[in-house]
C-alpha cells in the first residue's frame, strides 16, 4: 500500500492522490495467481491416480506386455485396452 501512495507524487491527472486504490486490484490479481498455481500443482500432483490428466500407467503396461510376449514368440496375444469415457487409464 505504501508503494502505491509513493506513485501520487509522479502521477497526475484524474489518478493524483488515488494510487493507494490500486492495491486493492493488484492484491485480487496476485491472489489469483497463487491459488491457480496451487490448484495446477494439486492436479499434476500424484500423476498416477488413475485420472483424466493422469499418465495412462495400465495402457502402457499393456503394450510392454504385448511387446514382450511377441519378443518371446507367444500366440495368446491379449489386445490393447479400450478407452472408457474417452480417457485411457
Amino acid at each position: 500500500m505504501g508503494e502505491f501512495d509513493k506513485l501520487n507524487a509522479h502521477v497526475g491527472g484524474f489518478l493524483a492522490g488515488y494510487m493507494g486504490w490500486f492495491a486493492i486490484p493488484f492484491s485480487l490479481l496476485i491472489s489469483w495467481m497463487y491459488i491457480s498455481l496451487d490448484q495446477v500443482g494439486e492436479s499434476t500432483g500424484n500423476p498416477f491416480e488413475a485420472g483424466a490428466n493422469d499418465v495412462p500407467m495400465a495402457q502402457i503396461c499393456r503394450l510392454l506386455e504385448i511387446e514382450l510376449r511377441q519378443v518371446l514368440g507367444e500366440s495368446d496375444i491379449p489386445g490393447l485396452l479400450k478407452p472408457k469415457n474417452n480417457i485411457i487409464l
